[in-house]
C-alpha cells in the first residue's frame, strides 16, 4: 500500500462512487453529463454517421471482461443457445433450423440475463449509496484513516454510536 492511497481525498464529489473495501477498486461510476458533440442534431443521416464512428469493435471485444454483467450473460447465452440448438437438431435433424434456434435462443437468453444482472446491480448500488449517506462515519476507508482510537459520533439520542464508555 502506498502512502498516497491512505491520505484523505477532499476533492471527491458528494455522490462519488463507492470503493470496494477488499481491493479498494472503484465501482463503475454513473455516466457524466452529455457532451456537446453527443447531442442529436435532428438530421437522421448525420446522427447515424456520428453514431457509427463511435463504434470500435476491436476495443470493445478486448475490454468485454471489464463490462459489468457481460461475462455471465454471455456464458448463460452460449450454454442455453448450444443446449436448445442441440435439442432442436436431435428432434428435427435439420441443421439450419437448429442453428437458427441456437442463435435466437443465445440472443434472448443473453439479453434477459444481462437485464436481470444490471437490475440487481442498480439495486445494490442504490442500497450502498443509501447506507453510506445514512452512516457516513461507518465506511471502512474512513475507519482506516482515523485509526484505532476513533470513537463514532453521537447519535440523535446522544449516545456514542450506541456503545457505552467504560
Amino acid at each position: 500500500m502506498s502512502s498516497s492511497s491512505s491520505a484523505p481525498s477532499s476533492s471527491k464529489p458528494h455522490n462519488a462512487p463507492l470503493n470496494i473495501p477488499a481491493g479498494n477498486s472503484p465501482i463503475t461510476p454513473d455516466s457524466g453529463p452529455i457532451k456537446a458533440d453527443e447531442n442529436l442534431t435532428g438530421d437522421t443521416l448525420d446522427d447515424l454517421k456520428k453514431a457509427l464512428k463511435r463504434i470500435r469493435p476491436k476495443e470493445d471485444f478486448e475490454n468485454i471482461g471489464k463490462i459489468p454483467c457481460a461475462r455471465n450473460s454471455l456464458l448463460y447465452g452460449i450454454a442455453g443457445g448450444t443446449g436448445l440448438g442441440a435439442v432442436r437438431f436431435l428432434g428435427s435433424r435439420r441443421p439450419w433450423a437448429a442453428a437458427n434456434w441456437a442463435v435466437g435462443s443465445f440472443i434472448i437468453i443473453s439479453g434477459f440475463q444481462w437485464e436481470m444482472c444490471n437490475r440487481a446491480r442498480r439495486k445494490e448500488l442504490a442500497q450502498m449509496r443509501a447506507i453510506t449517506e445514512r452512516y457516513p462515519h461507518r465506511h471502512i476507508s474512513k475507519l482506516k484513516q482515523q485509526g484505532s482510537d476513533w470513537v463514532p459520533p453521537p447519535t440523535s439520542d446522544g449516545v456514542n454510536g450506541g456503545m457505552t464508555s467504560t
